[in-house]
Parts: structure tokens; C-alpha cells; sequence
């Protein structure tokens, strides 16, 4: 690239020497005139150069005229030229240029940097799940049942933190519990639930607990699209494997799983399993997309599990709490 631009240079420079020398070696038809003002016209005055005749109005037109056919010819010399560097040659210099810098990007520090960016990303979401989800545990009449939560909002006035599960994981019990990675447990409060749509809402006071609680951020389910990176969180199999994290990315939007239209969940491929029902679906800025809910499961099916979209679940939200704001 440096030798083209030297070489442009040059042209340049040379067609302006070569102008202004062939002018003053004009053959003139007209008297030579000792004194002119610069803004004097040469009006209707002819010049032969190599038996070009130029027709001009003044001696800055005439250069004109002059220089146009001079780099009109040099460039279509020059162009016939350049072409058959780049095709043979310098096409040959400019790939062997870029192969080299891809071989100096790969075996440097850059990449390392992006993957390095890459892995905090899925660090910060692991922070915020290690201290936001948690579990519930519903206990019946004769049994118990177990899933996750996440920890939406918290009432600073009365210490309330509020937390979003699964319907399904709570419909047949009378008592809650929410319960920590220490294997602590606070008993919490059924405020409502939909059941069309699987969405449970309890709450708990942080009134003496020692335990660090974080609110996740809540996103916008209606910017996911296909191929976002995802992150679930929840106690697949129970507490043994409490907070336990996975990634994927989302397979599908909008899935009429039972085709009746109720819930257009998002698909996803992160393994999800018994337990992690009502656990949260993070993208990789640590904002909540979605709650887990369900997982297609055959000898034949991998890697369908189903959310609920977070923006179905706002509007749930604000109903169920609504008798209790104010």
C-alpha cells in the first residue's frame, strides 16, 4: 500500500512537471506581448503540440487542456500496468499480508482478552444466581415437593423479599418454606398464583436472616432472539444439587407447546431437569428472560426445555400483588 501511494505521488508530481514544460515549448501562431495582467484573455487563440491543436482562452486554459490529455494518456498506461501488478504480483504480496496478520492475531493476546471478556460475563451471572435463586419446598398433607425460585424485588420499609416459581410446584401444599445454600430455610407466604399460565408469587422477611440476598434484574422477554446465549440456574433433583448452573442458547421464540395459545414460551437448550422448575433464565447480562417450567423429555428428545417469557410473567405479577400495594 505504501508503494502505490509513493507511486501516486510521483505520477502526480511528474504530469505537473511535464505540463507545465510542454508549455513553454509551444509552437504559438500569436505575437508574444511584453505585458499582459494576469486577468488579460487570450480570446480565441490556437497552439500546436504534436499536432494537437488547442484552442484557448486564456494561458490557464491552455494548461488545463494540456494537462487533461497528458494524464488521460499516462493513466491509461499506468492503469493497463497496476492491473497486471494486482493480478499477479502484488495480489500475491497483499494475501500473504493478511495471512500473516491473521497468524499474529491468532497466536496473540486479543483473543485470549475477548474469551477472558466472555468468561466475566458468565461469572457476573453466577454471582448474582448464587445469592438470588433459592429453593421451595411445599408441604402437603401426606407429601412434599421441591423447586426453584428467584428473588425478584425487595421492600426496604418492611423487609419483604418476593420471589417467582412455578404453580406447579406449590398447588397441592399448605405450608412454604424458602430455603438457602446453607440448607437454612425461612417460611414464606403464598400471595397468588395463575395457573393457566403456571406463575406462583411468595414472599418472606429478611428480618433476622444472615444470609446475602440479591434481586435479579428482570429483562425484556421480547428481545430474545434465536441463538442468544442463556443461563439457567436451579436444584435439578432436589437440594443435592442445589444452585446448580447451566448455559445454552435459545433454540426458539414464541412455542405453542400445547397449542392452545396461553403461553408462547421460549425454547432453549440448557439442561433444565425436576427441580428446576420456577428457576430463572438469565441472558448473559444477568437480566432475567424467563422462568423454566417445562422439559420434553424421550429417548428420542434432548435439549427442549421451555421458559415462560419474563413480560407475561411482569403482567402476573402486578395483578397478584395488587391487592397487597398500597
Amino acid at each position: 500500500m505504501k508503494k502505490l501511494i509513493l507511486f501516486s505521488v510521483f505520477i502526480s508530481m511528474s504530469l505537473v512537471l511535464v505540463a507545465c514544460s510542454s508549455v513553454s515549448a509551444l509552437e504559438t501562431t500569436t505575437t508574444p506581448v511584453t505585458t499582459i495582467p494576469d486577468t488579460t484573455l487570450y480570446t480565441g487563440q490556437e497552439t500546436t503540440l504534436d499536432g494537437e491543436i488547442y484552442v484557448y482562452e486564456d494561458y490557464q486554459d491552455l494548461v488545463d487542456q494540456i494537462y487533461q490529455d497528458i494524464y488521460d494518456d499516462i493513466y491509461a498506461e499506468i492503469s493497463l500496468e497496476l492491473a497486471d501488478m494486482i493480478t499477479f504480483d502484488l495480489y500475491e504480496e497483499i494475501y500473504q499480508m493478511v495471512e500473516n496478520n491473521i497468524s499474529e492475531i491468532l497466536s496473540s493476546e486479543e483473543i485470549s482478552v475477548y474469551v477472558r471478556d466472555f468468561q466475566q460475563l458468565i461469572y457476573n451471572v453466577v454471582e448474582v444466581t448464587n445469592t438470588s435463586v433459592v429453593g421451595v419446598t411445599s408441604y402437603g398433607i401426606d407429601s412434599s415437593s421441591v423447586g426453584s425460585a428467584v428473588v425478584y424485588k425487595h421492600d426496604i420499609l418492611t423487609d419483604t423479599y418476593y420471589v417467582v416459581t412455578n404453580n406447579h410446584v406449590v398447588d397441592e401444599g399448605q405450608e412454604f418454606s424458602v430455603v438457602f445454600s446453607d440448607e437454612s430455610s425461612v417460611d414464606a407466604t403464598l400471595l397468588g398464583v395463575d395457573a393457566d399460565v403456571d406463575i406462583a408469587i411468595l414472599s418472606f422477611s429478611g428480618v433476622g436472616l444472615d444470609n446475602e440476598i440479591t434481586v435479579s434484574p428482570f429483562g425484556d422477554s421480547d428481545l430474545v432472539e434465536q441463538g442468544s446465549i442463556v443461563i439457567t440456574a436451579g436444584n435439578p433433583q432436589g437440594y443435592n444439587f442445589y444452585g446448580s448452573v447451566t448455559m445454552g442458547i435459545v433454540s426458539g421464540v414464541n412455542r405453542d407447546v400445547y397449542n392452545d395459545g396461553v403461553v408462547l414460551y421460549i425454547q432453549h437448550d440448557a439442561s433444565i431437569n425436576n427441580g428446576n422448575s420456577g428457576g430463572p433464565l438469565y441472558n448473559i447480562n444477568g437480566e432475567v428472560i424467563g422462568i423454566n417450567v417445562i422439559k420434553l423429555s424421550d429417548l428420542e428428545i434432548e435439549g427442549m426445555g421451555f421458559s415462560i417469557p419474563i413480560n407475561m410473567v411482569k403482567t402476573i405479577i402486578s395483578e397478584i400483588e395488587a391487592p397487597y400495594v398500597g
